[in-house]
């Protein structure tokens, strides 16, 4: 609820610059040959193949086996779900998915007056992969056959988008409406928050914070903070059109297509990912240029 009205503020506050300004017709030659500043909001869509990272498998960094092959938290596992005789994780995730991510972000362009441009632009998420993984449990109750129950598994992301480009704008008949392509670099910066499975009311982090060591409760033991993520390498595309409202402000809705590679331990191949997007722009915000 606060992220929405702070972008009906942001609306608010682009809107009454806008008519706080001189209006006059719509002038290509007053709209660009400048430095623009801008807002981005969008839908972000990652590939879902970076988060196969957080499905707990034995060949991943984090995996069940880290939690399970811990004999304090298994007993505790083993109280919390009344067992008789054995807990064994039945199956691991087959189909772990990243949500559809809110995209908010900031750009700074220069357009020429030949319609051409180059920008920078940053661009902040919040992701979250979920799927279940089932355990088999042998119950605590006579003449009960084994049964098996389904929780969750989840891992959380902080990514940041940083995309330099290159722009083309074309120009129609009605100048209030300027399609543009753009293209260039992407650069991916990942940091993992969370990776985390539960079992009845207990949670329990798949992140190994002792280095290799084991949990034992009651010692002193020394917990480190593990990074996990990095900065990768790729590349991105979008088209859309340019609504321009005055000399000033402007409306752009697009689509934007990523091929990038996201620094995830065993999982940094390129892969595709997309981007709805709408920025909010003013025009010569610093100034003319000349």
């Amino acid at each position: 609820m606060k992220l929405l009205y702070t972008i009906i503020f942001i609306l608010i506050t682009f809107i009454s610059y806008g008519q706080n300004q001189e209006f006059s017709e719509l002038d290509e030659e007053q709209s660009f040959g400048r430095w623009d500043l801008g807002l981005n909001f969008g839908l972000y869509l990652p590939s879902n193949y970076h988060a196969k990272f957080y499905d707990g498998s034995s060949d991943n960094v984090n995996n069940i086996d880290y939690v399970f092959g811990n004999k304090y938290w298994y007993q505790d596992i083993f109280n919390a779900v009344n067992a008789a005789d054995t807990v064994l994780v039945a199956e691991l995730p087959t189909n772990m998915r990243y949500r559809p991510s809110f995209q908010i972000g900031v750009y700074f362009r220069r357009t020429f007056d030949n319609y051409f441009g180059f920008s920078m632009q940053f661009d902040y998420s919040k992701l979250i992969a979920t799927d279940k993984y089932t355990v088999q449990v042998d119950p605590d109750y006579i003449a009960t056959e084994p049964d098996i129950r389904i929780y969750d598994i989840w891992g959380i992301e902080e990514r940041i988008n940083i995309d330099l480009l290159f722009s083309r704008y074309f120009e129609l008949k009605n100048p209030m409406y300027m399609p543009f392509f753009e293209a260039g670099i992407n650069l991916t910066s990942t940091k993992v928050k969370e990776h985390k499975i539960r079992i009845e009311d207990l949670e329990y982090s798949l992140v190994d914070v002792y280095l290799n060591g084991s949990y034992v409760p009651g010692m002193a033991q020394n917990e480190y903070e593990i990074y996990q993520g990095g900065i990768g390498f790729g590349f991105t595309a979008a088209a859309g059109i340019k609504l321009r409202f005055n000399n000033q402000i402007s409306v752009d809705p697009g689509l934007r297509i990523y091929f990038q590679n996201v620094k995830l331990e065993n999982y940094d191949l390129m892969k595709p990912a997309f981007a709805f997007f709408i920025r909010l722009g003013l025009a010569d915000f610093f100034g003319d240029y000349e």
